[in-house]
C-alpha cells in the first residue's frame, strides 16, 4: 500500500461528507414540494437515506486517529524521537505510516513487540547476533564495542522485533530463552518498507497479523529504539523512560510502552486510569473534570495534522476556550502526566 492510497481514502471520506449535505438538501426540498407525486417523494427519500447511511458506515473505519508521538528526544537528529506515526489494520495487516518530521533517517529503527507470548524482559549480553546490520541493531550487539542492555518495562516480554533502515525492513522472532549468537535471530519476513532515502519525510511498513502469531482481533504492545548499524545507541525512542542524552553504550531502560492498535502509553509504575475524568466540548469551550494539573491539549484534523497544541492549568469547572472548525471531525487529545485521553468532536 502507498501513502497516496491513504490520502485517497481520506478524500473519499470528505467527498461522502459533502455528498451527505447535498442529499440532505435534496430530501428537504422533496419533502416540502407538495406538487410532486406523494409516492415519488417517499421512494426518493428512502433511496437517499439508504445511500447516505451506507456511505458513512463504509467509510467510518477509514477515519484516522490522531498521530502517536515518539519521546521527543533528538540525539541522532530527531528522525525517530521527533517523529510520529499513524496506524491502521485494514485487510488483516498491521500497517504503520511513519513521519520523520523532516529529519534525516540515517540509522535503524527497531521496534520490540510483546504479543503476550513468552519472550525476554531485556536484551543483554546473552543476546548478540552480529550477522548483519539489522541483527546488530536488534540485539544491541557488542561487535563494535557499543553493546549495552535494553531493559523493557515490568511485564513486557519481547518475542519479535522489526528493524528498518533505508536499505531494508524486516521482522525477526526473538527466542525466549538461552543465548543468541550469530545468525540465531529467526528471520520471519520483509515488512514492505517504503523507506528508500534518508531524506524521505514519510514512509510506511506493514506485515500480517499471522506473522506474529495473532489475528486482527488481537493487539500487541511495543517499544522502539533508534540505533546505528554498529549498535551505537541514541536517546530517541517510542515508549517512555530513556533519559535525554543517552548515547553510545549507555544502558537503555524503558518504563512505559505503546499499544497497537492505539497509541495510549502505559506507565508500569503509575496508575493511569481515566475512569474518573470527564471531558465535554460545546460552545467553543472544553470542560475537563478529574484533572488538577498542567495538561497538554492538542487537536488534530481528519488527516492527522496538528492544528492546535497548548499547555493549560486544569481547574475544576473552569472551561478552556477552544474554537474548532465547524462541521468537521476533529480529535482532541488531553495529555496529563501519566495518560492520554482522546475524544472525537464535530462542532456545529
Amino acid at each position: 500500500m502507498s501513502y497516496n492510497y491513504r490520502k485517497n481514502c481520506n478524500f473519499n471520506v470528505l467527498t461522502n461528507f459533502t455528498m451527505k449535505k447535498i442529499l440532505d438538501r435534496i430530501r428537504q426540498l422533496l419533502q416540502y414540494n407538495h406538487f410532486i407525486n406523494g409516492k415519488k417523494i417517499l421512494i426518493i427519500t428512502l433511496l437517499t437515506s439508504n445511500y447516505m447511511s451506507s456511505q458513512m458506515t463504509d467509510n467510518a473505519s477509514q477515519i484516522p486517529p490522531p498521530p502517536c508521538y515518539a519521546n521527543g528526544n533528538s540525539g541522532f537528529g530527531g528522525a525517530v524521537g521527533e517523529g510520529h506515526f499513524l496506524y491502521s489494520d485494514p485487510n488483516s495487516i498491521v500497517w504503520f505510516q511513519m513521519t520523520t518530521s523532516s529529519n534525516d533517517m540515517n540509522d535503524i529503527l527497531v521496534l520490540y513487540i510483546d504479543t503476550g507470548a513468552s519472550g525476554r524482559n531485556e536484551i543483554d549480553a546473552n543476546v548478540d547476533d552480529s550477522q548483519d546490520d539489522h541483527r546488530i541493531a536488534i540485539t544491541n550487539s557488542n561487535a563494535f564495542g557499543y553493546g549495552s542492555i535494553v531493559e523493557f518495562p515490568t511485564g513486557f516480554e519481547a518475542s519479535y522485533a522489526v528493524a528498518i533502515n533505508v536499505s531494508f525492513g524486516g521482522l525477526w522472532s526473538i527466542p525466549s530463552t538461552g543465548s543468541i549468537g550469530v545468525g540465531e535471530l529467526d528471520f520471519i519476513t520483509s515488512v514492505n518498507s517504503t523507506l528508500s532515502s534518508s531524506t524521505q519525510e514519510f514512509y510506511e511498513f506493514s506485515f500480517d497479523w499471522a506473522d506474529i502469531g495473532l489475528t486482527d482481533s488481537d493487539s500487541f504492545n511495543f517499544v522502539g529504539v533508534y540505533v546505528s548499524s554498529t549498535a551505537y545507541s541514541s536517546d530517541e525512542a517510542y515508549g517512555s523512560g530513556i533519559v535525554s542524552g543517552t548515547e553510545g553504550s549507555d544502558d537503555i531502560t524503558f518504563n512505559g510502552y505503546l499499544s497497537f492498535p492505539g497509541c495510549s502509553e502505559t506507565l508500569n509504575e503509575i496508575s493511569n486510569s481515566f475512569d474518573n475524568v470527564t471531558v465535554n466540548y460545546f460552545n467553543d469551550q472544553l470542560f475537563i473534570k478529574g484533572i488538577n494539573e498542567i495538561t497538554t491539549i492538542s487537536v488534530y484534523d481528519i488527516l492527522g495534522r496538528k492544528i492546535y497544541r497548548e499547555d493549560h492549568q486544569i481547574q475544576e469547572n473552569v472551561p478552556i476556550e477552544l474554537e474548532l472548525n465547524k462541521n468537521e471531525l476533529q480529535f482532541i487529545v488531553i495529555e496529563s502526566s501519566n495518560k492520554k485521553k482522546v475524544i472525537k468532536v464535530i462542532p456545529n
